[in-house]
């Protein structure tokens, strides 16, 4: 889908990946279309990553992670001491991650103050290590990351990568972008910047000793000494495409690699390259010699390539579900370890040919997510997932759904009984809280965004194309409706069988007092595209959408002020908890916080980037949040010192059958989550 599609409101389904990448591509990073303008949307999101996403982050306490584990912010880097116990991994939204057993168990450490993406780490033994990332920052510690000072290095270029070399490591390079390099001959302490007279962004740099030492970047941009950065000589092995990493092999032998499929050879210290034709045209992302022989390199299509000749053939190998691994380190020839999207971390003992995961958790994107009572909750997403949970989020159990079509939206009557829709008409229903699921007959193959039931027989679904669904057979099927449109619908809430709301692309709302039989369009004066609507009771309710537009009714949706929200990004949910309060989610890990009618919107801190398209408050700090790539969260602390109420909801009708309570359950077929890249396990020791 191209931008124009996006912002014309035909195709608003696309919104949960789309969105985020142009912001992000378009507002923060306008270099992105210079160097490629025709890269596809899934480069955009690697080059991003391997650049250290500057975007507006937020980090903040009060919220753990419950889903993937340790945690799901991309990493882009990783790196081990020479023992291969003690290693760390850092990535965006202020992420470290250590262990001390070969990456088999992580803890997360924070350095106070520090709000940035980290680029790269370098370990230099057991105790001692460093990182770099945005806005000059630069962070060493002595004592394995308990604690973490500040380095000064005098720049605010934002840095990417860093290396020391030395039995004692104490020479070592920062590169950043506007070609800055950075020397030390300290061990780190103080840091002296050299000119390589190159102007672009700098993305690895590679040492082999004190004086050999090569960079490499955006627009081909390869640099190399041989005196320790007194001088520098320049070249382009990939004909001006981005080199994304280089290794020494040895004291004359260099390989490079970047996009486009371009891997690069030199025999003589980089004074002359071979292409090498690997016979494929994906862009190469990392890469990492563990001796003179055998190398490895990651790719966008989720391939990792191994080499046993020094660089002059690869072999690709798939990673099963393809996933996008950024950076890659391998401390001998058989033990490797790689990190990428999602915060996946990955680890290989035999030299690269097979990978085993050391995160836990599933990658896919949670669309919508629903909470029966504190603790018994449900989430849907792509690619047919379903979870259940039944502690409050500590532990999500995969459930089989019968479809691998993706779960958009999900709704239930009370703690048995429910319903979930997706793409292609998809219809699942369950009568034991989740634990099964069957299929419900829509006689449609738009895709479905939302669904909303009033009994435990009537419910309304909305979705693509002006798609309106009825149905009075408890999801059995249902019946396709006129609304009057074709623009996508977003969302649904129904007050009784008879009065609801519809809200869509373009600023859409509709509203019918006879059960979906006719629809009056409801007068925004809005173009943005509406993503979610909700309902304290009948009167008062929030809708939200593209741009941080937020709007506010106090008649049931007959009329709709536009009020201005604390952000620019797009808004994908909304709850209200209160008559004036409503809290609000979106792309770039935004939370809003309104509790005087929408007038204005308090932002609070959270611990990702990552797009939030789910919310569910239960008052205090039963608060949990859920988004791309598998993001689920919980807020340990309250959203305010004050106590908030529960939220009311719209009255239900009254039904021939007990309302159930929600009560633990089981998957009655269990499958295993994300388990297409099977569990790493400990090997034990003589």
């Amino acid at each position: 889908m191209s931008r124009d599609e996006y912002s014309s409101g035909t195709d608003p389904i696309k919104r949960r990946a789309l969105p985020a990448i142009l912001s992000v591509s378009t507002c923060i990073h306008p270099w992105v279309k210079r160097i490629r303008p025709s890269l596809p949307v899934s480069a955009v999101i690697l080059l991003l990553s391997i650049l250290t996403a500057t975007a507006q982050i937020r980090t903040g306490p009060g919220w753990v992670w419950q889903n993937p584990l340790p945690q799901g912010n991309p990493l882009y880097s990783i790196h081990f001491a020479p023992d291969k116990e003690v290693g760390f991994a850092v990535g965006s939204d202020n992420t470290i991650l250590f262990t001390k057993d070969g990456g088999f168990r992580w803890t997360r450490q924070n350095i106070p103050f520090s709000d940035v993406a980290f680029s790269s780490v370098f370990v230099k033994d057991k105790n001692t290590a460093f990182v770099v990332g945005a806005r000059g920052t630069v962070y060493m510690t002595a004592d394995a990351g308990k604690e973490w000072k500040r380095v000064n290095v005098d720049t605010r270029d934002h840095l990417s990568s860093i290396e020391f070399v030395g039995a004692d490591a104490r020479t070592g390079w920062i590169t950043g972008t506007y070609g800055r390099i950075l020397k030390t001959a300290d061990g780190g302490i103080t840091w002296k910047q050299q000119d390589a007279k190159i102007t672009e962004r700098l993305l690895s740099v590679d040492a082999l000793d004190e004086n050999n030492v090569a960079a490499v970047g955006l627009g081909g941009a390869v640099t190399i000494t041989s005196d320790g950065g007194e001088t520098w000589r320049s070249a382009d092995p990939c004909s001006g495409a981005l080199v994304s990493d280089v290794a020494y092999v040895s004291a004359k032998m260099l390989v490079v690699a970047g996009f486009g499929g371009c891997v690069a050879v030199s025999d003589d210290a980089g004074a002359s390259w071979t292409s090498i034709d690997i016979f494929s045209r994906a862009d190469l992302l990392s890469l990492s010699f563990s001796d003179a022989l055998h190398g490895s390199m990651t790719d966008a299509n989720g391939l990792v390539w191994i080499t046993g000749d020094g660089g002059r053939t690869w072999l690709p190998f798939n990673v099963r579900t393809n996933p996008k691994l950024v950076a890659i380190y391998f401390g001998d020839e058989f033990t490797g370890w790689a990190v990428g999207e999602n915060g996946l971390i990955v680890r290989t003992d035999d030299g690269g040919f097979s990978w085993r995961r050391l995160s836990e958790g599933g990658r896919e994107d949670v669309n919508d997510l629903v909470f029966l009572d504190d603790e018994i909750g449900v989430a849907v997403g792509s690619r047919g997932k379903v979870w259940l949970t039944n502690d409050a989020g500590k532990s999500w159990l995969p459930t089989f759904s019968g479809t691998l079509s993706n779960l958009n939206s999900a709704f239930f009557f009370d703690g048995q009984r429910g319903w979930v829709v997706g793409d292609s008409g998809t219809v699942l229903r369950t009568i034991n809280g989740g634990a099964s699921w069957g299929k419900g007959i829509s006689s449609v193959t738009d895709d479905l965004l939302s669904v909303n039931f009033v009994s435990d027989r009537i419910g309304f679904a909305v979705g693509s194309s002006g798609t309106i669904l009825r149905t009075d057979s408890a999801g059995a099927y249902w019946q396709k409706m006129d609304s009057g449109t074709k623009l996508w619908l977003e969302d649904v809430k129904f007050f009784d069988d008879r009065t609801g709301i519809v809200v869509g692309a373009k600023g859409t709302i509709l509203r019918t007092t006879d059960g979906a039989q006719t629809w009056t369009p409801i007068k925004t004066n809005l173009r943005e595209n509406l993503y979610s609507v909700s309902f304290y009771d009948d009167k008062n309710g929030f809708a939200v959408g593209s741009s941080g537009i937020t709007l506010r009714t106090s008649d049931g949706g007959l009329t709709w002020q536009d009020q201005e929200s604390a952000s620019r990004f797009n808004l994908f949910a909304v709850q209200a908890f209160g008559p004036d309060a409503a809290i609000a989610v979106g792309e770039l890990g935004t939370i809003l916080v309104t509790e005087d009618g929408a007038k204005t919107w308090g932002v609070q801190p959270t611990i990702t980037s990552k797009v939030l398209q789910a919310i569910v408050y239960r008052g205090g700090s039963k608060v949990w949040v859920a988004g791309r790539g598998g993001t689920m969260m919980k807020r340990t602390d309250s959203l305010s010192p004050r106590t908030m109420t529960v939220p009311k909801g719209p009255p239900i009708l009254k039904s021939a059958l007990p309302r159930a309570k929600p009560k633990p359950r089981i998957p009655l077929v269990t499958i295993t989550d994300d388990g297409d890249i099977p569990f790493a396990v400990p090997v034990k020791k003589p």
